[in-house]
């Protein structure tokens, strides 16, 4: 028994002693995964505030550079439209100063001081410290400015004027930063030439350091332009602090200040845990209390935590480094690296010159001051003279290049300075950037800019634009005997002021009209002019959010013609022949600068593109083809209305065509989710003969509504049946329902109206011109039918039609002929290798010559320039050319004269053909062009495809007739 009991006992101490290992391996283990859970939180949480500083400085940064963008954008278009005459006229005067001061408003905080140098006069203006706008007048710009280099000048050469603006650069920043909460225990410090300020009271502070070496590495960083994350301590003084930091920085530029600067952010390492170890023994206490099971969850929790915290980490290394390699590659796209010593000689240059400019490295180093325009390179040199000479530690000019191919190349030259400890120039690192694009963007605006200024003043209308008070702001008018009192008494007046009862207030009370609605808003009145009685017609409309326009006609003449039939049908004749010309001319205007764009797009999209520049050329180039297709709309509905379009009879398959066109829909009624039915009758022809463009127009513009007014997962069913008669002839109707916004009763008489939409405002959600339906139903009528609309707001619109057609049936009729043709494709880069031909082109306007040149180049062509008909006359006379590309409006001798002396001169048999290609896109000019002797027309824009395709027709001629 005691053998037993002993037994016992030891079995049992044996069992506890196994309890007390196991229980303080359970501890010793709970303490363990503790601490290491512990650890994980931390790390986590410091990873976290990581990420969300890194975010943080790079919008700030960004923002700063954006708003200073912004300011100096907005001095440029200031300075452009300057007129040197400003203060020769009182309204003129007033309106500039209303302009300055709206420009201080915008930029409040970033304006001290703008100095306006006009020819004869330099005035200034300023905010004083009570708030009123101050302004000055002096003599001599010497007078208005001590101290010239503490402000950015502006200058219009052209018009000599000339703009100088102090700005306070230290409220801008305090302001910018101070917009940005990081929460307790961090700083917002701004980087200013080598420099630490603090933001103190929205204002740049002294004070603030942070520890040597880690400053050493943030100077290098931004010195090249880098972003980057430190830790280190920084040292507070204003506030007695020091504590340490993770520190993060991401440098940016105030153009056209030179100076570097970096926004700087700054967070008490230590106070991104410190909240985590007092929540931390709560869940300690629980841990204890699970024991095993949480002991098992925390292990495994902790170690794919630790495996986690490891990716991340890796995963952030690599991200960190992309976006360094992405915004050092950004900072110098388009353009290269080059290197100089103190006497200035080229001593190395990037790869990428080549691609730039053309010229290899060697050639590069060894004539790069031959390549430079000689106007410029003496500017050049005066500036790094005087930048040496004054110890600067960079600077930057726009200058022309020599490209090897012989064009000149728009380039901007960034330049870091270096000097020895005893101050000697050691030499240079430059950035050169190609800017050709936006330098003729800028030019083109310019240009257009003074296009617009100029009709306004060619049109015969009595034109005045006026505040949303009825103050008189300007005006445009070339006869002034037919106002009441000369405009220039006027500007600065209110109408009721200006205009004698009872014409003033019927004025007014259109005029409150255009501001309630901003719908236009037609007068008609009689008025006792300098030039006696006359009857005006008034229209009135927005401008813009703060301007009404008024646009006044005489229109005595027309009411006494009225009284006649004859004189008035004489007076629609020659209205619509302006309105055709005019419509033929802005035709021609528009569509000339946009072939250069949508040409530019088609070359560019051959080219090496990442994913965000492959996403802002699709934008440009679907913002071009919708502006194309608002003009096609606007040409069709004028031909329709001068009764010059006609019916085009092709036969073709008739089911096959109307699913040709529902797929062309599929995307937009995928991405919406629209279930969209389509049925045929039973009587329906396989096969018809009648406009199949025109009717296929018909429904694009029809099914294009019915899909952009019908909401997300909505409904739309199409049914189309046919009518039989006399044998061979149906009746086809067309019936388009939907489940849309539907339109407002009294608004359906009119949806059928040029220009009009159901909702005309500037706010409504849906965009276009408004002549899709008018052409539809002019187009309807032309082809025998009739357009009905019916439709309840919020359920939807029934649109239904019909139009005549003659129907072949396949056993009576040979078919063959309605095989359809695939648009040819092939790859046209370098295509004179295999179809070599020798090509004259005939182009004055630079735009387009430039990028017919490109295009050449791309398909492999060397060819012969002309820039009117006189020289290409000449030119084909000289010389054999295989093919002619001929614009037509042209100065000295336009394409039309062109072909017709060079057909003179080949006789019979032609020789050359001639293709025309112009922005004058009417039917009547392309049937002109091939009377005459062209032998195509391509209307602009004109696709790269189709350039190419006729490259390769003419060459194929060519082999044909050779071959005879």
């Amino acid at each position: 028994m005691i053998k037993v009991q002993n037994q016992y006992n030891s079995s049992n101490g044996k069992a506890y002693r196994w309890f007390v290992v196991t229980g303080i391996l359970v501890v010793l283990l709970v303490v363990f995964l503790a601490f290491n859970f512990y650890d994980a939180l931390s790390k986590n949480q410091l990873e976290a505030r990581k990420q969300f500083l890194n975010k943080q400085v790079e919008l700030a940064a960004k923002d700063i550079q954006n708003h200073f963008g912004i300011t100096y954008d907005d001095m440029v278009f200031f300075v452009n439209n300057l007129e040197p005459w400003t203060y020769d006229v009182p309204n003129e005067q007033l309106a500039f100063e209303g302009r300055t001061r709206r420009i201080f408003n915008n930029h409040r905080n970033l304006l001290d001081t703008i100095v306006v140098e006009f020819p004869d006069q330099v005035v200034s203006f300023y905010f004083d410290q009570r708030n009123n706008f101050i302004k000055n007048s002096f003599d001599t710009i010497d007078e208005a400015i001590q101290d010239k280099a503490a402000y950015i000048n502006f200058e219009n050469p052209v018009k000599n004027v000339k703009i100088r603006v102090a700005v306070n650069i230290d409220r801008f920043l305090g302001d910018q930063l101070g917009n940005y909460y990081l929460g307790i225990n961090s700083e917002k410090l701004l980087y200013f030439n080598g420099e630490l300020f603090g933001v103190f009271e929205y204002m740049p502070t002294k004070g603030y350091s942070i520890q040597p070496d880690v400053f050493k590495a943030i100077q290098k960083d931004i010195d090249i332009g880098l972003r980057g994350s430190y830790q280190g301590f920084l040292s507070n003084q204003p506030e007695n602090r020091e504590f340490e930091a993770l520190i993060f920085q991401y440098p940016f530029s105030l153009y056209p200040l030179n100076e570097k600067f970096s926004v700087v952010f700054v967070q008490d390492r230590q106070s991104i845990t410190s909240g985590v170890f007092s929540t931390y023994a709560y869940l300690l206490a629980g841990l204890m209390f699970l024991l095993v099971v949480v002991i098992l969850i925390l292990y495994r929790f902790i170690k794919n935590s630790q495996e986690s915290n490891i990716i991340l980490a890796q995963n952030s290394n690599k991200i960190a480094s992309l976006f360094r390699q992405q915004n050092l590659l950004l900072q110098e796209s388009r353009g290269f690296i080059y290197f100089q010593d103190a006497e200035r000689r080229m001593t190395n240059v990037s790869e990428e010159v080549l691609k730039i400019l053309g010229y290899d490295e060697a050639e590069f180093i060894q004539g790069f001051k031959s390549f430079i325009d000689p106007k410029d390179d003496k500017k050049l040199d005066a500036i790094i003279q005087k930048a040496i000479l004054n110890k600067e530690e960079s600077f930057s000019l726009e200058f022309n290049f020599k490209k090897k191919s012989g064009e000149w190349l728009r380039v901007r030259v960034f330049e870091k300075l270096f000097y020895d400890d005893q101050g000697n120039f050691t030499g240079n690192v430059g950035i050169c950037t190609d800017i050709q694009d936006r330098f003729l963007a800028d030019q083109e605006l310019f240009k257009s800019n003074n296009r617009l200024i100029s009709v306004l003043r060619s049109l015969p209308d009595i034109i005045f634009i006026y505040n949303n008070e009825g103050v008189f702001l300007d005006y445009y008018v070339q006869d002034e005997s037919l106002l009441i009192r000369p405009a220039r008494e006027s500007i600065g007046k209110y109408i009721k002021d200006v205009l004698p009862e009872p014409l003033s207030s019927e004025i007014m009370e259109g005029f409150e009209k255009v501001k309630r609605t901003g719908k236009l808003v037609n007068i008609e009145f009689e008025a006792i002019s300098q030039s006696g009685k006359k009857i005006f017609e008034t229209r009135l409309f927005k401008l813009d959010d703060d301007r009404v326009i008024s646009i006044a006609r005489d229109i005595t003449g027309q009411k006494l013609w009225e009284k006649g039939l004859q004189e008035a049908m004489e007076a629609a004749e020659l209205a619509n022949k302006a309105k055709s010309e005019f419509l033929a001319n802005m035709s021609h205007e528009i569509r000339t600068p946009m072939n250069g764009l949508l040409g530019i797009i088609g070359l560019m999209e051959k080219t090496n593109l990442d994913a965000q520049q492959q996403e802002f050329l699709q934008v440009i180039k679907d913002s071009g083809q919708s502006l194309s297709v608002i003009i096609n709309d606007i040409l069709d509905y004028s031909k329709i209305e001068a009764g010059m379009m006609k019916l085009e009879v092709s036969k073709f398959h008739f089911k096959k065509e109307i699913e040709k066109i529902l797929k062309i829909f599929n995307g937009l009624v995928q991405e919406k989710r629209i279930r969209l039915r389509y049925t045929f009758g039973p009587l329906m022809p396989e096969y018809v003969q009648l406009d199949r463009s025109k009717l296929g127009q018909i429904l694009f513009n029809l099914i294009g509504n019915a899909v952009k007014f019908t909401p997300e997962e909505g409904e739309i069913s199409i049914q189309i049946n046919g009518e039989l008669f006399m044998d061979t002839n149906v009746i086809l109707h067309f019936t388009i329902k939907d489940s849309g916004i539907g339109i407002a009763a009294d608004k359906i008489s009119s949806l059928t109206q040029p220009f009009v939409q159901a909702d005309g405002s500037t706010t409504r959600e849906y965009k276009g011109t408004g002549l899709g339906l008018a052409i539809s139903e002019k187009l309807i009528e032309l082809m025998g039918g009739e357009l009905n609309i019916t439709s309840e707001l919020g359920k939807g619109s029934v649109f239904s039609f019909n139009v005549y057609g003659t129907v072949w049936l396949e056993d009576e009729h040979d078919l063959s002929e309605l095989a359809e043709q695939k648009s040819e494709e092939f790859e046209w880069v370098d295509m004179a290798k295999a179809y070599p031909v020798d090509i004259l082109l005939v182009e004055d306007n630079e735009t387009n010559l430039k990028f017919m040149q490109m295009l050449m180049k791309e398909l492999g062509y060397e060819i012969t320039i002309a820039k009117n008909g006189v020289e290409a006359v000449s030119a084909v006379r000289e010389n054999h050319y295989d093919l002619v590309l001929m614009d037509i409006q042209m100065p000295k001798m336009n394409g039309l004269e062109a072909t017709e002396i060079i057909r003179q001169m080949e006789g019979e048999k032609k020789f050359v053909p001639i293709i025309g290609l112009s922005a004058n896109a009417f039917q009547e000019d392309i049937n002109k062009a091939i009377s005459i002797g062209m032998d195509g027309y391509l209307t602009k824009p004109v696709q790269v495809q189709e350039i190419a395709l006729t490259i390769k027709k003419h060459h194929q001629l060519k082999i044909k007739k050779e071959a005879l």
